[in-house]
């Protein structure tokens, strides 16, 4: 049986995607399927495959699958591309649309033909509203590292500048660092003013990533919370592959991310 897909990127953070309309895709796609159609030498290409099904209290549901084949939570990023898919899909987008993801049900909106805002997850500080750093060390280094949850596990690391080599040798030590026993995305930050900030990101099960929504969510969350960052003002979050706004309530009761997701192109596969 064959497999439609569209390939969509948000900020070079790309994506494949999959209507399950008839509930038989997700009941047929295996873990090595997805592999095969991530890898960038022998496949498709992506850092992840999103699913789209039925939901019983929401519009639609987004089932996510990292590129090495594990279930994820939510993907910031996906979220914007799983929008512009729906609607190239034919189904109504018009004013907000309700989203069941790993991370809860998320609202969106499309704001023009490429740019997508949407509710992220509030993180699991919230309520105390305080946000106590861990003492991790990876290979030659100590580094302080604020957990932030947003609907999946994060690392975040406020310090100078960082590249895509730094986050490459000590992203994968801390994401498997046995403080996070599920292991975490873990960002690289450095804070340039109250509502701007450089981020490079290793993400879990799909490694250096052009850009990271939920990692610009936890960056902005956990800025806030400290004081690096502003609240209540769109934080300009840089990545390699672009920028995201991120706006952090004072209440951590609203978190909105606004970008751009693109369309790549449409592709059948008989590796199903």
């Amino acid at each position: 049986m064959s497999l439609e897909f569209s390939k969509y990127h948000g900020l070079g953070n790309d994506f494949l995607l999959l209507n399950d309309r008839d509930g038989q895709v997700l009941s047929r796609l295996r873990e090595t399927t997805i592999i095969r159609l991530c890898h960038r030498h022998e496949g498709v290409g992506a850092d992840g495959v999103l699913v789209r099904s039925e939901s019983s209290y929401a519009d639609h549901r987004m089932t996510l699958f990292n590129a090495d084949g594990s279930p994820a939570e939510i993907s910031g990023n996906g979220l914007r591309c799983f929008v512009l898919f729906i609607k190239a899909q034919g189904y109504k987008v018009d004013g907000e649309i309700k989203i069941e993801t790993g991370g809860g049900v998320l609202r969106a909106r499309i704001i023009d033909e490429s740019t997508v805002e949407t509710t992220m997850p509030p993180p699991n500080f919230a309520s105390q509203k305080t946000l106590e750093p861990l003492k991790l060390t990876a290979d030659d280094k100590s580094f302080t590292v604020y957990p932030v949850n947003v609907g999946n596990p994060h690392g975040v690391v406020f310090g100078p500048v960082r590249d895509i080599a730094f986050a490459r040798q000590y992203g994968p030590l801390l994401e498997k660092n046995s403080a996070f026993p599920e292991g975490a995305n873990i960002e690289f930050v450095a804070a340039i003013s109250e509502t701007e900030c450089e981020l490079v990101a290793w993400e879990r099960g799909a490694g250096i990533t052009l850009a990271c929504g939920s990692g610009s969510v936890a960056t902005a969350c956990a800025g806030a919370a400290i004081g690096h960052l502003a609240f209540d003002r769109p934080i300009s979050v840089n990545q390699p592959g672009g920028k995201l706004e991120i706006t952090v309530a004072k209440d951590f009761k609203q978190i909105l991310q606004r970008g751009p997701a693109t369309f790549v192109f449409r592709g059948e596969t008989d590796e199903y």
